[in-house]
């Protein structure tokens, strides 16, 4: 993992607009990808969301950091002066901690893990999952689950979609209120099902381009329907509007919300779909995926009594990780060296009267042998003659 590294931009230093400008779609993923096969890459992974954008990958940054801008169609010194850059331990612990929720804009946010899996899958789709990211990718996945099980730190509001709920619950009246949902992506489809349970007064309405995808999950909860193509005709009917999509154009428009009955905004997409002048209209209230992510969450404190378990978890894979990589490295030697002890087992004339049973016993011990002593001094340099040299002292002594 020497070579590996995370270039990217988040929350922590980029704001909703800045995000917005390097926000890459899943079409521009697959341009992506295509861009870093012939930049030489091996391990390249894409993860785009509504809080960060980031390339995990083994190679020169400097080309990651060209695939960005040329996708993005963004400037060099626009990214440089957002980005952050981690190589080596500190990337792998990064993403750990990425995949783990530990650095969320809501800490202990499980639906990253979501994000994180998909990403990784379609890094693999694309022939840019090399099978040292892959182990890596599972670890990570692994640790995920495991501060779910044994922590609380995903327990109470963990993720911007049920953020979204408590918002709602706050900022409306218990009354039937007209609602429109557009874009039932994984996201916006976990907001619609909160909806539906938390909210029961809700009439909601849903939206999305796939007309198939939307219809089906209409269908099955019983929301109203209404064709993306005829948002913006109807937009101003509804009370609340909650946006969870990616578009090239402003959705929601300061024409729209003239003699509108809308009161509240929920513009939960990267890049942001509600045009800046509406913020202007005091009639409405618009928030951002920054504003929802802000919300005191009142089991946050507690949460935080976890991160030491859930930093020692995640340093206890990381280990493991690093421990298999050590030997994963090695496996071209490790194999050359059984089949040479294998060849000698053959060639020893003290051997010839044992069975290839237990030759192959004694191969093994041997091979096991060198592995425990690899693995207490990982910087130990393989010599597979020396190996030979003294496999058959013993077995002449023997």
């Amino acid at each position: 993992m020497k070579n590996s590294f995370v270039i990217g931009i988040t929350f922590k230093n980029a704001n909703i607009a800045t995000r917005s400008a390097f926000s890459i779609s899943a079409e521009k993923q697959k341009e992506c990808y295509d861009l870093a096969r012939t930049h030489n890459f091996n391990d390249f992974v894409v993860l785009s969301t509504c809080n960060r954008t980031e390339i995990y990958g083994a190679g020169e940054v400097a080309h990651a950091e060209y695939i960005i801008t040329k996708v993005c169609n963004q400037s060099k010194e626009l990214l440089d002066e957002y980005k952050f850059v981690k190589t080596s331990e500190e990337a792998l612990s990064h993403i750990f901690h990425v995949a783990s929720g530990l650095d969320s804009q809501i800490l202990g946010d499980y639906e990253i893990l979501g994000q994180f899996k998909n990403a990784c899958k379609f890094s693999k789709e694309n022939g840019l999952l090399g099978p040292v990211f892959e182990r890596m990718a599972n670890v990570c996945i692994q640790a995920s689950k495991e501060i779910k099980t044994k922590t609380d730190l995903s327990k109470g509001t963990v993720s911007a979609s049920y953020a979204a709920i408590e918002i709602l619950k706050e900022k409306t009246v218990e009354k039937p209120t007209k609602c429109l949902l557009v874009g039932t992506g994984k996201f916006g489809n976990n907001i619609a099902k909160n909806i539906k349970h938390y909210l029961p007064h809700f009439d909601l309405t849903i939206s999305n381009r796939t007309f198939a995808t939307a219809l089906d999950i209409a269908t099955t909860n019983g929301f109203s329907l209404l064709p993306f193509e005829d948002v913006n005709d109807n937009i101003k009917d509804f009370e609340v509007i909650i946006l969870s999509t990616t578009s090239d154009k402003y959705i929601v428009t300061p024409e729209n919300l003239k003699d509108s009955k809308t009161k509240l905004i929920l513009d939960l997409s990267i890049p942001q779909t509600v045009h800046p002048v509406c913020k202007y209209n005091t009639e409405v209230e618009i928030l951002d995926i920054d504003s929802i992510s802000a919300i005191l969450d009142k089991s946050l404190e507690n949460r935080k009594t976890y991160l030491p378990i859930a930093s020692g978890i995640i340093n206890t894979h990381i280990a493991s990780f690093i421990d298999w990589n050590t030997f994963y490295e090695q496996r071209h030697q490790i194999v050359t060296l059984k089949n040479m002890l294998i060849e000698a087992s053959n060639s020893c004339p003290h051997l010839a009267r044992l069975d290839e049973t237990k030759k192959n016993d004694m191969v093994k011990k041997t091979v096991a042998a060198f592995v425990l002593d690899l693995k207490q001094n990982s910087t130990m340099i393989m010599n597979p003659e020396m190996v030979v040299d003294k496999f058959m002292r013993y077995a002449s002594a023997n």
